[in-house]
């Protein structure tokens, strides 16, 4: 009887010597097993596995924990397959040990096949050894995106095999399948490409034509797309001839290479910003999102994440896009589209980045937009970009295909597009606020001044950026207390003209989305300074009809045109309520423009309810 180590990961993961299968033990400690396996003979640092087996949440005793999960997979596997370097692991296996090396040298081999019959048997080898979902069995995310990253693999070993058997004597078969795969992904051009070929190629050109149609209206309906150059090729042979059962076809892929990989020597882009490292909260709101990008069935998933400008739409994103980049390993492209930034140079970036030569770059737009979904189609690509504005810049920018994924930021929520889940950022809870305040300004001095700190942070309506500026400027002042800059704070706001560059900078997007909201709609940016004037923290549609002079269907309009643009929210039907900060923003805003006579005037109209309320002593405050 054999004693040869056979270790398997594309199903769930176990161990076998000989015949006898091992025990690997809990899920966790197979968990630093699936790790090690998928370093591929590289050295694992303690950290990397703590962070593979616990995510952001390890156990004070994990790396104690982590030595004892190493040294019993020794006692099981044998002392010299896992060895010690580096202040980390590695796995050192004999060829022919590991399912997944197996598949890997495969697909290779396939590729660099001169003969197509052989290159279709060896696929079809590399997806026998799959046994089920890969790391079945093992929880976490690090596992979950893992698993995502090889079934694509395993996706597109898939359809590699079927373009070779579509071109063969076995289209037949190769129809079949891939006719249920279509009907599970029915946006990826490429199967739909070959599904028509396979039509074809079997006698069923009306079918293969329908199916076009079928994407075609199914890409303009949920996307917004047309069709890529791969697919519209595809079909016009189909109409000449050029697929007909009679047709010998070459031995190759029958589709253009709308899944090739890159020119040689061309790296999978990384374009993605740093993170903060001080970066703070968002805990259950990041988890939810990130379950989202890398959860398989879902296909080509997009996150919109709005919110008032300062709430941190932009770090969120970048912080979860990094979380989830092991699920897109063909590349993170990145894209601030800040004051209607320009998609089609960002198209050409795009092309550029995968090697295209800039010569081969189309000049015309659509033609740009086309080749860009043509070379994202069949790849797992995660695009983030930053200040979307319009429709239009989305629909270019999107990548094609059900593999790949986005993540958007903007002030506003985009109508008609396809966008799996938008979320409105909240400012930070109290206790969020006050621990990046510790980390920027010093855990000792903040918690030697907690509620001074809180204090603080209520007084920038918990607004990260605001709450980042106060702690960046009293680290700067190591002799002023919290107390101190928070009262400071409290008379800044309430001057007429602000006072300090963090001020200015803290306001700098309020400005730009009440720039936005007057170029809309000049009366609705009236409306967010008068508004603003009385002192009760909440403001009805009745009393801003009233202070607007404006029928009640109006007023609400163009409330809800501020919520539209989160500069105030709601706080239940027909009601809405200001962050404190952002409405001595607004009241600097309605003293620049109005005289103080108007203001009176504007103010009476509130009568008897608001006579308690007049502003004198908030405006002769401000």
């Amino acid at each position: 009887m054999t004693t040869t180590l056979r270790i398997s990961v594309l199903g769930p993961v176990r161990a076998w010597r000989g015949d006898e299968e091992l025990d690997l033990g809990t899920p966790q400690q197979r968990a630093v097993l699936a790790a090690l396996v998928l370093r591929e003979g590289r050295q694992a640092t303690t950290e990397a596995l703590i962070d593979a087996v616990w995510g952001d949440d390890p156990p004070r005793t994990s790396a104690l924990t982590l030595r004892t999960y190493v040294s019993r997979l020794r006692q099981v596997l044998g002392a010299d397959v896992i060895v010690t370097a580096g202040g980390g692991y590695l796995l050192r296996l004999e060829p022919g040990t590991l399912d997944l090396a197996d598949f890997t040298a495969a697909v290779a081999q396939a590729r660099a096949a001169r003969d197509p019959g052989d290159a279709a048997r060896l696929l079809h080898e590399a997806e026998g050894l799959w046994q089920g979902p890969a790391l079945a069995d093992i929880p976490g995310s690090y596992a979950a995106a893992q698993r995502v990253r090889l079934e694509r693999e395993r996706q597109t070993a898939s359809e590699q095999r079927l373009a070779l058997d579509v071109a063969s004597d076995r289209a037949g078969v190769a129809v079949t399948e891939l006719s249920a795969l279509v009907e599970e992904q029915p946006l990826d051009e490429n199967l739909s490409g070959l599904y028509m070929v396979g039509l074809s190629r079997t006698g069923r050109q009306a079918a293969a034509i329908a199916e076009y149609g079928r994407i075609r209206d199914r890409l303009a309906d949920e996307l917004g797309l047309d069709p890529g150059a791969a697919l519209r090729d595809v079909h016009q042979r189909i109409l000449v001839g050029e697929l007909s059962p009679a047709v010998v076809l070459p031995p190759a892929v029958v589709l253009p290479p709308a899944i090739a990989l890159p020119p040689a020597g061309v790296p999978a882009p990384e374009q993605l910003p740093l993170g903060n490292r001080d970066f703070v909260g968002r805990a259950a709101l990041l988890d939810q999102l990130a379950g989202l990008l890398v959860t398989p069935g879902v296909s080509a998933p997009v996150v919109g994440i709005v919110g008032l400008g300062g709430m941190g739409t932009s770090t969120v994103a970048i912080h979860l896009a990094q979380r989830v980049r092991p699920s897109y390993p063909d590349g993170q492209l990145y894209a601030d589209l800040r004051a209607g930034g320009d998609a089609g140079a960002v198209l050409t970036g795009f092309l550029r980045a995968f090697g295209v030569p800039a010569t081969e770059v189309p000049d015309a737009l659509p033609e740009r937009a086309a080749s860009w979904r043509t070379l994202s189609c069949g790849r797992r690509l995660l695009v983030v970009l930053d200040h979307v504005a319009t429709a239009e810049q989305l629909r270019l920018l999107l990548p094609a295909g059900t593999g790949s994924a986005a993540i958007i930021t903007g002030s506003r929520r985009i109508p008609d597009l396809p966008v799996t889940q938008w979320v409105t950022l909240p400012a930070f809870a109290p206790e969020e606020s006050v621990e990046l305040f510790r980390r920027i300004a010093g855990r000792d001095r903040v918690n030697t001044e907690h509620d001074a700190a809180l204090r603080f942070a209520a007084a920038c309506s918990h607004l990260p950026l605001a709450v980042r500026r106060g702690a960046e400027r009293l680290a700067a002042r190591p002799t002023w207390s919290v107390a101190s800059i928070g009262e400071r704070l409290r008379v800044e706001m309430r001057q007429p003209v602000a006072l300090h560059e963090d001020c200015v900078r803290v306001e700098a997007p309020f400005e730009r989305d009440l720039s936005a909201l007057r170029a809309a709609d000049p009366l609705a940016a009236v409306a967010f300074g008068l508004a603003a004037l009385p002192e009760p923290e909440e403001i009805t549609v009745q009393v801003a009809a009233r202070l607007l002079d404006l029928p009640e269907t109006e007023a609400e309009r163009l409330m809800e045109l501020l919520v539209d643009a989160h500069l105030v929210e709601p706080a239940g039907y027909q009601r809405y309520r200001y962050h404190e900060i952002v409405r001595w923003f607004a009241r600097r805003k309605a003293i620049a423009a109005h005289s103080q006579a108007y203001r009176d005037a504007v103010l009476a109209r509130l009568g008897q309810a608001g006579a308690s309320t007049l502003p004198q002593r908030a405006l002769r405050a401000v």
